[in-house]
């Protein structure tokens, strides 16, 4: 059975980028980007990424960009499809692997079946196949494996404490110290869930901790420490600035969802229109609607107050674990801690032992509930296909179109490039000019805050004083899709009808607009704007020499 499950989480989650090869994701593109520099760089990681003008350090974290750098382009990109299939199968094999050897332990012989549900909860798990929080599972990125870092990391350790294994303790202290340059989010995991595991299981788990950066430090020699210094100081500015502007404003209320949901469901009850609600269900983001779309079993609180249910060193350390966990996400669910990350990403970094505490008390008690649950499972694993088929299909169609304007860009006459909207990291990736952007974290000792405000003042749209951005920095060229650009324009920007004259596009499809900036001389000899002489549903035309895809 377990052979099957392995197979099938892999299979779930390569097949749609088996299918859809180039639905890249923009922090895909990051990723690649960066591996690319550093393969350019002799394979030495460089201090500051090529061609961001705006001042900066490559401080992210670099192990997930190098192991990439290392490979050749073809193979690079087949490591990028898989990687979430990959290392998510990996973390169910040390799940099934912990699960059998924590059964044992325990001795009771009606938890034999409980490492292998454990494992089809986790495989099947809506909460790692959604779409709508990555798409983790889908694209390549460092968050995938991270948690199975983090996951081989916090095991190895409870099994070093329990068995004074040295093998283990070395294994959660390598695996600690990798975790450290892989992952953002995985290194606030570490210091947040750490406290709990220091206060609640052994004072010992803090000198593992400090030995995991101690030893990061050493075999980086030190560009650990700026990995750590850029993470914090963006997270300051992020606090002071930026969530503001960039998360404020989704944050939903409890009135809002619940009128939300009535509206879904009085209107599946007049239409019968199942597909729509199910968008709704799957789509929406309101914290309370993930515990029970997505978390479920972190709602079975009542298993915690049944007396002997929780009496094993175990399920104590589970437990804690899971606490740290959903602690996490309702603090960062309020306003002040919202640049500290989703806090659905700290569910799944406590999946395991939710769902092998909930399995563990269901089984022999509430079995039905059980099939339920995996049958549930299992149904949003596959609608989660289809939804990433139906989001992600244009990016792949569209791939080689773009390729080909961003071809025939870097045949025009050289100069700087800014980005409108979440576009950098692309522009970086196929573009060969300079882009006006920043490296990824925020450092005010290299970038003052109100040079930043005015590039990314709406963030991750510019200020609307768009004339002062392009005469500073002397921009050539605008880079953004049809979207994008109404929103800036309607939205943001001070001067519409001067945006218009100052923009020639010179290349586009419905996905990307590639637009030449006039001087003021040349902006002035024009008749109509680009709203008058839109051809696309979208409100941008071609004008002037059009890039041909």
């Amino acid at each position: 059975m377990i052979y099957f499950l392995v197979t099938a989480s892999f299979l779930l989650r390569a097949l749609p980028r088996l299918r859809l090869r180039n639905s890249l994701a923009s922090d895909t593109y990051f990723h690649l980007y960066c591996a690319a520099a550093i393969r350019e760089h002799s394979f030495r990681l460089p201090d500051r990424l090529p061609r961001i003008i705006l001042p900066h350090r490559y401080s992210y974290p670099f192990l997930y960009h190098y192991l990439l750098a290392c490979l050749p382009m073809k193979f690079r990109l087949w490591a990028e499809r898989l990687t979430g299939a990959f290392f998510d199968t990996l973390s169910l094999v040390f799940i099934y692997v912990f699960s059998e050897w924590g059964v044992l332990q325990m001795g009771d012989i009606r938890l034999r079946s409980l490492p292998i549900v454990v494992a089809a909860l986790f495989a099947f798990s809506p909460a790692l196949m959604r779409i709508y929080s990555g798409p983790r599972a889908y694209n390549g990125s460092p968050r995938t494996v991270g948690q199975t870092l983090y996951l081989l990391h916090i095991l190895s350790a409870y099994y070093a404490l329990k068995t004074n294994s040295l093998i283990g303790l070395a294994i959660s202290l390598s695996v600690g110290a990798s975790l450290v340059v892989t992952a953002k989010f995985g290194n606030q995991v570490l210091v947040f869930f750490g406290a709990f595991f220091v206060v609640w299981v052994s004072y010992q788990y803090a000198l593992l901790l400090l030995g995991c950066f101690l030893l990061a430090l050493l075999f980086t020699k030190g560009h650990a420490w700026s990995v750590v210094k850029g993470q914090v100081k963006h997270s300051i500015f992020y606090f002071k600035n930026l969530q503001r502007v960039f998360l404020f404003p989704y944050t939903g209320s409890f009135g809002s969802w619940v009128q939300r949901g009535s509206e879904e469901l009085g209107r599946l009850i007049r239409t019968g229109n199942l597909e729509a609600f199910l968008r709704w269900f799957y789509g929406e983001r309101y914290y309370l609607h993930l515990l029970l779309t997505v978390y479920p079993q972190f709602l079975l609180l009542f298993y915690l107050f049944i007396p002997g249910v929780l009496s094993d060193p175990l399920e104590q350390f589970l437990l804690i674990w899971m606490a740290a966990g959903f602690i996490w996400f309702v603090f960062t669910k309020t306003r002040p801690l919202l640049f500290l990350g989703e806090g659905e990403r700290y569910l799944e970094f406590a999946l395991f032992p939710s769902l092998f505490l909930s399995a563990r008390y269901l089984i022999g008690t509430w079995e039905i509930v059980l099939y339920v649950f995996l049958g549930y499972s299992l149904f949003s694993s596959l609608y989660s296909l289809r939804q990433y088929h139906e989001s992600f299909a244009p990016l792949d169609r569209d791939f080689e179109r773009k390729k080909a304007l961003y071809g025939n860009l870097n045949q025009q006459k050289p100069g700087l490039i800014f980005p409108l909207g979440s576009f950098h990291w692309q522009v970086l990736y196929h573009a060969q000019f300079p882009v006006l952007t920043y490296g990824g974290n925020m450092d005010e000792s290299l970038l003052s805050k109100d040079e930043f405000l005015l590039v990314y003042g709406q963030y991750p749209y510019p200020s609307g004083d768009f004339r002062r951005i392009v005469d500073r920095y002397n921009v050539s060229y605008i880079v953004s899709d049809h979207a994008h650009l109404k929103h800036y324009r309607t939205n943001i920007v001070e001067r519409p009808e001067e945006f218009d004259q100052r923009v020639e596009v010179i290349g586009e499809i419905p996905s990307l607009v590639i637009g030449r900036i006039l001087s003021k001389n040349e902006s002035g000899k024009q008749s109509t704007t680009l709203m008058e002489t839109a051809t696309y549903k979208g409100p941008f035309s071609k004008r002037g020499g059009p890039l041909r895809t």
